[in-house]
């Protein structure tokens, strides 16, 4: 595993076109410009589903819960522990209906623990500026989430979701963990 993730890093190659190893599962990740491929370390079950647990060469650790934020380690700023209440699943987000739910968080370096928000969630037209690569937008349903009363400025998230016998899952995610430190993710390689 470390080794691809190095020779993807380290040969100067579009990531994109990089041999993977067909045994591992991947997820293609960008933040602030850059792109790289994390590993899938392990899954395990949580109330609300499987919680998936990503790796980077560089330590980096990102963990996906149905397709959304849950935790994350080693990036400039984290959030840990994050958890939902009142979550509509996504084909209800996915309805023509605005829903709210609550997320509370912490975040770290700044030991801000316990920080609660009130998101709403809501369907619209696939977004032109999404990171997404190998598919269009257009073969997505999309939702945003934005918390309603912004906090520092604190951006939406999106999300590219895929139905297929009857299951809806995320085939493309971004968050803004702030204003200016978006992580966008995306399974790899692209397919629906």
């Amino acid at each position: 595993m470390t080794r691809t993730l190095a020779q993807a890093f380290d040969s100067g190659q579009n990531i994109d076109q990089q041999p993977l190893n067909p045994q591992l599962d991947y997820l293609r990740v960008s933040l602030n410009g850059r792109v790289a491929l994390m590993v899938l370390g392990y899954r395990e079950q949580a109330m609300q589903g499987l919680v998936d647990t990503w790796y980077s060469v560089d330590g980096e650790v990102l963990k996906l819960q149905n397709g959304r934020l849950v935790s994350t380690a080693g990036f400039a700023l984290d959030w840990r522990d994050v958890r939902y209440q009142n979550l509509p699943t996504w084909p209800e987000a996915s309805a023509d209906t605005q829903r709210v739910f609550v997320r509370t968080r912490d975040q770290m370096p700044q030991y801000r623990f316990g920080i609660t928000e009130q998101i709403a969630i809501y369907p619209i037209a696939a977004p032109k500026d999404a990171k997404l690569a190998g598919i269009s937008a257009t073969q997505l349903r999309w939702v945003e989430e934005k918390v309603v009363a912004v906090p520092q400025g604190l951006a939406s998230a999106r999300f590219g979701l895929h139905t297929h016998a009857g299951v809806t899952q995320v085939i493309y995610g971004e968050q803004c963990l702030t204003e200016s430190m978006c992580i966008a993710w995306q399974k790899w390689p692209a397919r629906l």
